[in-house]
């Protein structure tokens, strides 16, 4: 099965000239071999900008008043690759040579939209530099290219005094607040203006988890639609196979586990861990632990509940078969004809509702 493949690269603002040239096909020598310059014409634009993308870059940081704080390595814009393999394209018509064929095209407009909904400025596609399907390279792909942008950013939330200011540590400085499982607290606020910035625009998406977020549901809204397997499952490496996922997911459980008998085995003999780093974490393994334990405990409740209902049933199914038996040792003692007459009657109605009911004749429908 051919499967997706979707990829985020990221680019400092010197990229933009190169990058430009070589996705817009204006440079006059191309570095990438696979580029037939015939075929070229064929190429399908969704958005190309305007006088190259260093001056569309421009355009979209004025329009916005964005800020950017720009260093040698500060991500100025990124770029996301669309494809698969050639089997699968050919699948929807494709050929070397040729232009867009409606299901190609389908798909591309499809895998379009969706990268708009993910990473367009609240849906847009403002901040899109350029976003192109090459049909002249060896496999068709979108090539896309956009700025990350921002309007709220995340602070950290500090603890109070009971006057309402900043509780600060012996040093002097300002002691950020913790929530119940000793983790820093952060909130979002809204800037005045939006800024760049590739780590807050895909911490804003999941952080570490952004990738995989980005991988599943690319293939929910996308690939499942045309017959493409996911590829990746559960990872933000590009390259885990679901089995390695699964065995690290196994490997993580089992050094959870490991951590809270360890913490258990401390907390009953007593031990208190010497450095602070080591306290804390015994401290959230057993709160941890507790919050399962409450939890199996509700189990237990509900699964106590439902026995003893099933219990109280029987018991009174018990009590009507007993009650039963006596009112048929009545009827043998003192009514053995009648009870006789009883068994025979309800034969004979068993019997009957055994009897298929047959359609009525309505009429002779013999041909002559």
């Amino acid at each position: 099965m051919s499967t997706q493949v979707i990829r985020v690269e990221t680019f400092t603002r010197g990229s933009l000239g190169r990058i430009g040239g070589e996705t817009e096909r204006t440079s006059k020598h191309h570095r990438n071999e696979d580029i037939d310059d015939e075929r070229t014409p064929l190429n399908y634009y969704f958005k190309k900008s305007e006088s190259g993308l260093t001056a569309q870059w421009n355009a979209v940081k004025n329009h916005f008043q964005a800020d950017f704080k720009e260093t040698k390595k500060s991500v100025a814009f990124e770029g996301i690759i669309v494809t698969s393999d050639k089997q699968f394209f050919e699948s929807l018509g494709w050929k070397q040579g040729d232009g867009m064929t409606p299901k190609l095209m389908d798909f591309f407009s499809t895998a379009y939209r969706f990268v708009v909904k993910e990473i367009g400025y609240h849906g847009t596609d403002e901040n899109i530099l350029s976003a192109v399907v090459h049909l002249d390279e060896t496999t068709p792909h979108l090539q896309l290219y956009y700025v990350p942008l921002v309007d709220v950013t995340k602070k950290k939330v500090y603890e109070k005094t009971p006057d309402g200011k900043v509780k600060r540590n012996a040093k002097g400085s300002p002691v950020q607040a913790k929530d119940e499982n000793g983790k820093s607290k952060y909130e979002y606020v809204e800037l005045e203006r939006p800024k760049i910035c590739h780590s807050e625009f895909w911490d804003q998406k999941g952080g570490q988890n952004s990738y995989g977020n980005l991988q599943d549901d690319f293939f929910t809204y996308v690939s499942h639609k045309y017959g493409l397997g996911r590829g990746e499952v559960g990872s933000n490496r590009k390259h885990t196979t679901k089995y390695e996922w699964e065995m690290q997911q196994q490997q993580e459980k089992l050094s959870k586990l490991q951590q809270t008998v360890q913490a258990y085995e401390q907390a009953i003999d007593g031990e208190i861990p010497f450095l602070p780093s080591d306290r804390k974490k015994m401290i959230v393994t057993l709160r941890t632990a507790l919050a399962d334990e409450k939890q199996a405990k509700s189990r237990m409740i509900k699964d106590n509940a439902y026995l003893f209902e099933l219990y109280q049933k029987a018991q009174k199914q018990a009590n009507q078969n007993e009650f039963a038996r006596e009112v048929l040792n009545l009827f043998q003692e003192f009514a053995p004809e009648e009870l006789k007459r009883l068994k025979i009657e309800a034969e004979r109605r068993k019997s009957a509702k055994k009897q298929p009911i047959l359609p009525k004749k309505k009429g002779n429908f013999n041909s002559h």
